[in-house]
């Protein structure tokens, strides 16, 4: 509703891989969903439906297949979904936000278009940054994603040191867990500014020069728009490691370097940073070929396709 669009929650949760009690719950929760979508269709049948994966989407998927209602999925990552491999033989068409790995394929049509993002609206000037932040200053930005990243962020405690005392400016978006732990670490520090969780991440991916990340599809969209080098430091338990696999693609594009969250992790990160910041001709080779996987159009171009095939 923020943006005034209508909002519908179902109350939905996630079934788990292995046997659980848990499961048979999940299951009811799903089943009453599917028939409270069915009588939400009889009286608002939309033309489309467009489904982005998660399990919060197969209760509509579900209602709209058995209403004969056409529908199209969009996958964000090199492994597609539980959700997304069962609907896709009865998709109008799925679009990809990456090649798909090649162990897997999905059933019925599909099209690389990118994830989409939303584009800069021109209020990046107007953000309230806090006071002391140089935006010009050579900046590390670091974020886990909308959760954070603890166990990221442990790896990252030395490394952030060194950068500190090389006259880099650190922002690190910490998630709530680790919020205090950073703080009272970093907080002294004057060119170090720690947040657990933020709206908007666009502002401060405008002043950054580099940014170290988890490799989720959203964060490395963004990431791509505003054509930041990237170290990735994917989420090992991530399901079926599909992090792992999107970080190499980045990799393999050329505007990002992959690095397993291990016991060498934080020496790897400080050496990496330092070699792309210390690289001109690095930098900027990474920052455009960032630019040249941006998603910029990707909701044009999916919208495009299905205003065609209407």
């Amino acid at each position: 509703q923020k943006y005034d669009i209508d909002l519908k929650i179902l109350d939905v949760i996630g079934i788990k891989r292995k046997l659980h009690v848990s499961s048979l719950f999940a299951i009811f929760k799903f089943i009453y969903a599917v028939f409270h979508m069915r009588g939400y269709f009889k009286n608002n049948t939309p033309d489309i439906i467009i489904a982005f994966g998660g399990y919060v989407c197969a209760p509509v998927l579900a209602a709209a297949k058995s209403a004969k209602i056409p529908y199209y999925l969009q996958e964000q990552n090199s492994i597609p979904g539980v959700v997304n491999r069962y609907y896709s033989s009865n998709a109008q068409c799925t679009f990809l936000g990456y090649p798909l790995d090649k162990k897997w394929r999905l059933k019925g049509r599909s099209e690389i278009t990118g994830t989409p993002i939303r584009k800069v609206s021109g209020d990046i000037e107007k953000f309230n940054f806090p006071e002391t932040i140089d935006k010009k200053m050579p900046t590390i930005l670091i974020s886990g994603g909308s959760q954070g990243a603890a166990s990221m962020n442990e790896c990252l405690i030395e490394p952030v040191k060194k950068f500190l005392n090389s006259s880099l400016q650190v922002i690190w978006q910490t998630g709530s867990y680790s919020f205090d732990r950073i703080s009272s670490l970093f907080g002294r520090f004057p060119h170090c500014y720690i947040f657990s969780a933020c709206d908007d991440m666009y502002p401060y991916y405008s002043i950054a020069s580099i940014t170290i990340c988890r490799s989720g599809a959203g964060t490395l969209s963004e990431i791509a728009y505003f054509g930041l080098p990237c170290i990735m430091i994917p989420l090992p338990w991530a399901a079926e490691d599909h992090q792992w696999r999107n970080a190499g693609i980045v990799e393999s594009a050329g505007w990002g370097i992959r690095i397993a969250q291990d016991e060498k992790c934080s020496e790897k990160t400080v050496k990496s940073i330092q070699m792309i910041l210390k690289d001109k001709n690095m930098f900027e080779r990474m920052s455009q070929r960032a630019l040249d996987n941006s998603p910029d159009d990707a909701a044009k171009n999916i919208v495009q396709k299905i205003m065609e095939e209407r």
